[in-house]
């Protein structure tokens, strides 16, 4: 395989200043990868799966990837390098673990990069492209998908939608994480005197079904229907429920943060009003502290929005219950359809400023989130759904009796996380200030009001320093 030579540049120039100057660690916490969802451990040690790998022998061109996965999806992640390398006899790929710390932090990236050791490939959340774009930190993918004829048409809507930023494509979204389907326990719900079958189409109804299955007893909440407010933590729950109740929390194609939408204001007060209902949210005792996997595998939460992980973990460890699987809740007037609250996580890959091989590493990338052979052996190897609505391992996912509900979740889902310079700086208040308001300590109307004069001043911050 001959591997064709690109001129590609970045938006201007890296240096180590760019990367570590306005306040040390604050400004790292300002470029972390939030991922789409921290997934409840397994128990597995990240570490000790060592999802680290050495190069090919023999081969022409040699690239370096950068893995901050551990365990399971670390280790597919060198699956796929291997199986990358049998493809093709020409490049050989590393792989080398470099997981993210502290807020999602990319340490070991940025430190790489700033000292002008970039790897080849690195992986990040999309949203980030906006901020790590005008910092110079990620090269144009335009020349190669023109010069390839790769559309972004061909992605799922949303998938393209992450990728681009300012009329150029900065990343290959390889793992569509669709943010959320909807549980349901219908043991519980049988248990209850609710109808099994029939799951919640609105958020209404979540509210009626959830006084049946409340149970409140000397200030603790035994049983519950759901936990609206930690839907993978605080921001994750407001973008979902804000989404679902049809608010805007940026004005797409600027930098403008909108928390303090009526319809994103709406759904933080019925958070709060649901947490009150149960005795507030420490009053939620439906599993011991000590456990390591999602409460939902307790049998005590009637609802929820599920990750691919946990909901295989559930039924690993529970596996009587009977769990039901459908489109996100919705509310209206604001919102007119189930799913309309869901958005896309999960991981791009994107090819470093400064990588030494870019047209190497955008064979990987290409062959990873877009041939038949690579988005194939993506969902062999780690399991995720991909973002190429045209590979043919779709169908094959959208059968799944797991993935399908992702997979119908991702092809009708329109929203993404906010695409702004500050994005991981809004998440970090929206984290703060969301949890303030469910515990009554503000009103949700100051909560959001607190959250978006923070992040505008942030965002005039990044402006004028980067």
């Amino acid at each position: 395989m001959n591997v064709p030579k690109l001129e590609v540049v970045t938006t201007r120039a890296l240096s180590r200043r760019d990367l570590f100057k306005g306040g040390g660690a604050a400004a790292l916490a300002a470029l972390g990868a939030t991922s789409g969802c921290s997934v409840v451990s397994s128990g597995r040690d990240a570490a000790a799966v060592r999802p680290n790998k050495e190069p090919a022998p023999g081969r022409r061109t040699e690239i370096e990837i950068y893995n901050n996965f551990g365990a399971d999806v670390g280790s597919g992640v060198v699956s796929c390098a291997k199986a990358f390398e049998e493809y093709q006899d020409e490049i050989a790929v590393r792989v080398t673990f470099a997981p993210s710390t502290g807020d999602s932090v990319q340490q070991k990236l940025f430190t790489a990069m700033a000292g002008g050791q970039a790897p080849d490939v690195g992986f990040t959340d999309a949203s980030l492209a906006p901020a790590w774009t005008k910092l110079g930190m990620m090269l144009d993918l335009t020349p190669y998908f023109e010069r390839d004829g790769i559309r972004l048409e061909d992605f799922f809507p949303v998938c393209a939608a992450s990728m681009a930023y300012r009329d150029r494509i900065w990343s290959v979204q390889w793992d569509a994480d669709a943010n959320f389907p909807f549980f349901w326990n219908k043991t519980l719900f049988a248990k209850c005197g609710l109808d099994p079958e029939r799951p919640p189409k609105t958020v209404d109804e979540i509210d009626a079904m959830s006084k049946e299955i409340n149970r409140v007893k000397d200030g603790r909440a035994t049983q519950v229907g759901m936990i609206p407010w930690d839907q993978y933590g605080a921001n994750n729950s407001i973008l979902t429920w804000g989404y679902a109740f049809g608010g805007e929390l940026w004005k797409k194609g600027t930098n403008i943060v909108t928390p303090d939408n009526d319809l994103v204001v709406e759904a933080l007060e019925w958070m709060a009003r649901y947490a009150k209902s149960v005795g507030g949210p420490s009053a939620v005792a439906v599993a011991p502290p000590s456990l390591q996997a999602h409460p939902f595998s307790t049998g005590k939460i009637g609802m929820a929005g599920l990750v691919t992980p946990n909901l295989l973990q559930v039924k690993e460890l529970n596996p009587d219950m009977e769990i039901g699987a459908t489109l996100l809740p919705y509310q209206p007037p604001g919102a007119s359809h189930p799913g309309q609250g869901a958005w896309l996580g999960g991981w791009s890959a994107f090819i470093p400023a400064g990588a030494p091989e870019p047209d190497a590493a955008w064979e990987f990338i290409k062959w990873l989130g877009i041939s038949e052979e690579g988005t194939a052996a993506e969902w062999e190897h780690i399991g995720f759904p991909v973002g190429y609505q045209k590979a043919s391992i779709n169908a094959k996912i959208a059968a799944d009796p797991v993935a399908g509900v992702y997979h119908e979740t991702l092809s009708k889902m329109q929203n993404t996380r906010p695409l702004i310079t500050v994005n991981d700086f809004y998440g970090q208040q929206m984290e703060e200030k969301v949890q303030a308001a469910v515990y009554g300590q503000v009103t949700p109307l100051q909560a959001m009001r607190q959250v978006k004069e923070l992040t505008v001043r942030e965002a005039h911050r990044f402006e004028r320093v980067g």
